[in-house]
């Protein structure tokens, strides 16, 4: 019972703290984002950052953060993909550039990291990902086969 009370208190202020660092904006990306299919997202540093983990397969969300970027007129700055890791980087009409590091951490699941710099536009990176896990959701990529 006292290891729940901790667990839950723990909890508590770790929430408490991610309002207070990021204004309360990381609680709606988190409810937002797990909405998806398969997949867990949160925010993590002082709010220009996000990261999500997803059930896909790494080539998947690829394809995906490529296609996120044309839907949102991004324009691409650099491509680096290699087996297992790929860095990209897109920037907007004004010079604000998102770095994306997605990276396979087993055969079906995948991270997706979208960073704007140390004081870029918080809502630019929430605005990126949620388009990425949007283009996954419209290609099916989610794995959920359960046919029993």
């Amino acid at each position: 019972m006292v290891s729940i009370l901790k667990f839950a208190a723990t909890m508590a202020t770790g929430i408490i703290l991610l309002c207070i660092t990021s204004g309360c904006t990381a609680g709606t990306l988190i409810t937002g984002a797990s909405n998806a299919p398969s997949g867990v997202s949160y925010a993590s540093g002082p709010g220009n950052k996000v990261i999500s983990y997803q059930v896909v397969r790494f080539e998947d969300a690829v394809k995906a953060t490529i296609r996120a970027a044309e839907a949102l007129s991004l324009e691409n700055q650099r491509e680096d993909i290699k087996e297992d890791r790929a860095e990209l980087q897109y920037a907007d009409e004004q010079n604000q550039a998102v770095d994306i590091i997605i990276e396979r951490r087993s055969a079906t699941i995948t991270t997706i990291e979208v960073y704007a710099g140390s004081f870029g536009p918080r809502g630019l990176t929430r605005l990126v990902l949620l388009q990425i896990i949007e283009e996954l959701d419209q290609a099916g990529a989610h794995l959920e086969d359960w046919s029993d």
